[in-house]
């Protein structure tokens, strides 16, 4: 039997001892990172609790319109997390101050609050990307588009119309009418309205041709059934894109497709459910009216367009709505004037220069000088026309009167255009008034 022999480590007792040491260190050490790695897990626990808890009450502050509230306590949740650490919920955070400054921007500060929400989206897409969550890549996508869009109607407008048109188009990589219908048609509607603004200053024939296509793939889904408020907004930007288009091409066939459109949107928006759409569609439908008189039965057409703007203003009054009010009142005076050009001139006319004066009490020279210089020619043009069958000089002079407070605003630096509208407006007043 071979002897055990005490070499260098010394006696098996010794051996015994330093092993039963060497264990126990290692069961404390290993017991020390578990108890350590369940403490991080609890306070990890307790915190994500505590985000949950904060993200519920911004939320809330969301839902119920309180935006400035739900701002400040996203901010607050941003600063305090990691995105690396808890990247969920830094990006709804983000996402959703977004929504909370975009719709701030419909009330004060548009500008300011649009590119907050912009870089709060951006910094949103950071974690939600294509491959990792395409569906709330695809929602704040859509939600960077409306505020492009929105950014566009207060500065550079080509240039954010497009940005919108590309985050709409990006939403549209996952927002599949296969996959998800119902955001399909909610982008493809806000698509439409990108290519809608597009037109006013760019290729106003194809932009307004795209605008109509979204909308027409949006109404596949939208339909008077299965969404009729949605469907309604559709028909109405549908009503617009086509108007638009008849300012450059087929007239009256595109003015009868923007009539059929609004037409739609009526079935829906009526008087008793929606009676601010339902007003704002009915000054539409004016509008498309009163352009399909300028090239078909224009005094069937005008007495529609007058129907349509007293539809609006019974909801439009300068009490609730004073801006509204006046854009329509100002259209009113439009259809009136046209009248006037086949039926009933001078009282026509005067009926003209009354709504004309109503939009004035609103359109000021302070508070909207633009408008405020659009119906002041306008409202010269009524007075050159009435010029013609009564009171000849004392009209032309009201006519140059009018037109000289237009010229005070419609300066050949900044709108040479109406500038030169007017300037020829006032010319041939003048000129009149010296026969």
């Amino acid at each position: 039997m071979a002897k055990l022999r005490r070499g260098k480590g010394g006696s098996w007792k010794e051996n015994f001892w330093v092993d039963k040491i060497i264990v126990s260190i290692v069961v404390v050490t290993i017991g020390f990172f578990i108890s350590t790695a369940y403490t991080e897990h609890r306070d990890h626990e307790r915190i994500e609790s505590q985000i949950d808890s904060s993200l519920q009450k911004a939320d809330s502050r969301l839902s119920s319109g309180q935006y400035e509230e739900a701002i400040d306590l996203y901010e607050e949740i941003i600063n305090t997390i990691s995105s690396k650490e808890f990247p969920h919920e830094y990006a709804w955070s983000q996402n959703n101050m977004g929504i909370a400054y975009c719709n701030l921007a419909s009330a004060k500060d548009k500008q300011d609050n649009l590119n907050n929400a912009i870089q709060a989206y951006e910094q949103a897409l950071r974690i939600y990307t294509v491959e990792r969550d395409p569906d709330n890549y695809s929602a704040t996508q859509n939600n960077l588009g409306v505020a492009y869009r929105a950014l566009a109607e207060v500065r550079d407008k080509e240039e954010n119309c497009k940005r919108a048109i590309e985050a709409n188009e990006q939403a549209l990589k996952i927002r599949t009418v296969e996959r998800d219908p119902v955001n399909y048609a909610m982008t493809q509607n806000n698509l439409g309205n990108a290519y809608k603004i597009l037109a006013e200053v760019r290729d106003k024939e194809e932009n307004c041709k795209r605008a109509i296509e979204a909308y027409e793939q949006a109404l596949k889904i939208r339909t008077v059934e299965r969404d009729p408020v949605n469907y309604a907004t559709t028909q109405n930007n549908l009503g617009v894109a086509y108007r638009a288009l008849a300012e450059v091409r087929d007239k009256e066939e595109n003015c009868k497709r923007a009539i059929e459109a609004y037409e739609q949107a009526l079935k829906v928006r009526t008087v008793e459910r929606d009676p601010v759409n339902y007003a704002a569609t009915q000054n539409n439908l004016g509008i498309a009216y009163r352009a399909l008189a300028e090239v078909r039965d224009k005094e069937e057409n005008c007495k529609s367009a007058i129907e349509a703007y007293e539809q609006a203003l019974k909801i439009r009054t300068v009490e609730r709505y004073p801006v509204n009010c006046a854009t329509t009142q100002n259209n009113l005076g439009n259809a009136y004037r046209t009248l006037a050009e086949v039926r009933d001139k001078g009282e026509n006319c005067e009926i003209a220069i009354e709504a004309y004066e109503q939009a004035l009490k609103i359109r000021t020279v302070e508070r909207d000088p633009v408008n405020y210089a659009t119906t002041q020619n306008n409202l010269g043009n009524a007075y050159q026309t009435l010029a013609n069958v009564r009171d000849k000089e004392e009209n032309l002079a009201n006519a140059i009167e009018a037109y000289e407070e237009a010229l005070k605003i419609r300066t050949v630096e900044h709108y040479p255009i109406d500038y030169a509208a007017t300037q020829n407006n006032l010319k041939l007043a003048q000129s009149r008034l010296l026969q």
